[in-house]
């Protein structure tokens, strides 16, 4: 049997913003490895770092940002160090869905121009070819030619976000990044775009990372879950094993906090904020907000597994009481 090979694996990946002499230390050593096929749902607040994670692997970290550790693209090494090197990857292997579809749109091009300019380069094909490939990939995501003549802000929000899916569909991408995918939809859209991503992954065993602040709608669509708080992850595990049982209070608070559609319960905001990014940590930075904090939160946890059954992860002392890391 030939061995696995990730979709993506991160080593210790660690992203700052640069202004002169200040420094947001956005992601703090993320270790990450997802599977072909498989769909990973990153959470957490805004702030977090889930978004910059997402940006490094789809290759649009901004020039400001300067990166450590490693990150592979089936098997490319794109990010080594502060080195990068994405070419042949960005676009024809992985590609970015952005939180706002209608400003990744140009507003004097039509659908069909979309297509033509961006798959000319990825496919190597003339405008008949590209338009038929792009009807054939609207089809896909439920749009029909119509929208081919049409120019952005002729679509809806939806029609937007499911143009910038065909295009990615299009261009042979095998890796579909997601940031917010359902924040700009209202609710009866919202389930129709991750019923979407859900039926394309199953479809075409498309890997996908999707970005989302809501816990709970990571059920439809994600296999596991990787919870961030200040730049790191701080549990990790299957969909279910950490919905059901969560190990850490950080996940356990997203989770009273999160509203559910058609039931009546109290609602649990977050207390405090969560600590300045311009620091590396030496201690826990949930300490400050957690209700189980004690002495040993002086000093970072490291990941550790739960238990022997579950590749379940936790980052927190007290959740797992001493046990080694796995």
């Amino acid at each position: 049997m030939a061995p696995l090979v990730l979709a993506i694996k991160a080593e210790n990946l660690r992203v700052k913003y640069t202004s002169g002499d200040y420094v947001i230390w956005a992601v703090r050593g993320v270790d990450l490895e997802v599977s072909t096929s498989e769909a990973l749902c990153i959470v957490g607040e805004s702030g977090c770092g889930k978004s910059t994670v997402a940006s490094a692997i789809a290759g649009a970290l901004p020039p400001y940002s300067v990166t450590e550790g490693k990150l592979w693209i089936f098997e490319h090494l794109v990010i080594d160090g502060a080195r990068h090197e994405y070419n042949g990857v960005r676009g024809k292997i992985v590609n970015l869905i952005p939180q706002n579809p209608g400003t990744s749109l140009n507003p004097y091009m039509t659908v069909e121009e979309h297509f033509y300019y961006v798959l000319r380069d990825v496919v190597g094909l003339g405008k008949k070819e590209i338009r038929k490939l792009a009807i054939e990939n609207l089809r896909k995501v439920g749009l029909d030619n119509g929208v081919l003549d049409k120019y952005p802000h002729e679509l809806s929000v939806g029609m937007q976000q499911r143009t910038i899916i065909a295009l990615a569909l299009a261009s042979g991408a095998r890796i579909l990044v997601a940031d917010e995918p359902t924040s700009s939809v209202d609710a009866s859209l919202k389930a129709q775009v991750l019923g979407l991503l859900e039926k394309l992954r199953e479809e075409y065993k498309l890997t996908m990372v999707i970005v989302t602040h809501d816990i709970l709608s990571t059920v439809r669509v994600c296999n596991r879950i990787a919870v961030m708080y200040a730049g790191k992850v701080v549990e990790l595990g299957p969909v279910e094993s950490i919905l059901r049982q969560p190990r850490h209070p950080y996940t356990k608070m997203l989770i009273d906090s999160a509203p559910i559609l058609g039931i009546k319960k109290p609602l649990k905001p977050l207390p405090g904020e969560p600590p300045s990014l311009t620091q590396d940590f030496t201690w826990c930075p949930f300490k400050e907000r957690c209700p189980i904090k004690a002495a040993l939160c002086e000093n970072e946890p490291p990941m550790i597994r739960v238990s022997v059954e579950i590749p379940h992860l936790v980052r927190c002392w007290k959740s797992v009481g001493n046990r080694s890391e796995q």
